[in-house]
């Protein structure tokens, strides 16, 4: 029978066996990249990827985005997405889309803003994202692929990351969220009955790979409030799941 504990004790022993990458992981890096260092890798992995393999389509940067908002004065808003959380990862990796959140207040000035950018970026409103999609970029149905998602705070908690953890870089005029943000926003689309299954499997893996490189640095008492507006037991469970990240358990899920 598959998947009993004699089954799985069986498997590790006969893999265990085997010679193969004995010490490979262990040359990975583990501390966190940095938000530059995060943003420019996957910026440079991105724009590398559509170079190469897609010509045609709309090549927008978070840095263009951050400088769009910077000049159309909008106020209120985070990096969000892989974007958002890129530097709190040892290994920062790409994403195909911008994902940034705004209040509600100053949703209309972020979308015109945009618009006024990349005039030709199809324009589609959804539950809670304003989304921009690139039609020189469309997938195997001929669908047009997202560029920029304009998000709105659809939960508390994410309404107090606008108003209590944002991070500012002087240098670049980006808005990034503190590292108990990252983590809760994490969490959150990792237990959404909403989000798909698939996805959630790279959930599983962003949040434990920033909990494991930031748990140092984590402030236990932030990061609980927020993730007590997530859903009631939610303080409780996220600082469950702090534990198996660093004992390498898995997430149930």
């Amino acid at each position: 029978m598959l998947h009993t504990p004699e089954f799985l004790a069986a498997r590790h022993a006969a893999m265990l066996a085997q010679t193969g990458f004995v010490g490979v992981d262990a040359t990975d890096p583990t501390g966190p990249a940095g938000h530059a260092r995060g943003i420019q890798v996957a910026s440079r992995l991105t724009s590398d990827y559509r170079q190469r393999w897609r010509p045609n389509a709309m090549d927008v940067t978070p840095q263009q985005v951050v400088d769009c908002f910077v000049a159309a004065k909008i106020r209120n808003w985070v990096l969000m997405g892989l974007h958002g959380y890129v530097g709190y990862l040892p290994m920062p990796r790409a994403t195909q889309d911008v994902d940034v959140m705004v209040s509600y207040v100053e949703k209309t000035m972020a979308t015109k803003a945009i618009a006024r950018c990349w005039p030709t970026l199809i324009q589609t409103s959804l539950s809670q994202v304003v989304r921009f999609m690139d039609p020189a970029d469309v997938d195997q149905d001929g669908n047009p692929q997202p560029v920029i998602d304009v998000m709105l705070p659809w939960s508390p908690f994410q309404e107090l990351i606008l108003k209590e953890h944002v991070i500012e870089d002087e240098q670049t005029g980006s808005r990034y969220p503190t590292v108990e943000a990252a983590i809760v926003s994490k969490y959150a689309a990792l237990v959404s009955p909403h989000r798909s299954w698939e996805k959630k499997q790279q959930d599983a893996v962003d949040l434990r790979r920033i909990i494991r490189a930031n748990h140092n640095q984590i402030d236990q008492d932030r990061l609980r409030t927020l993730a007590a507006l997530v859903w009631e037991n939610g303080a409780e469970e996220l600082t469950s799941f702090l534990h198996l990240a660093i004992t390498e358990k898995p997430f149930p899920i």
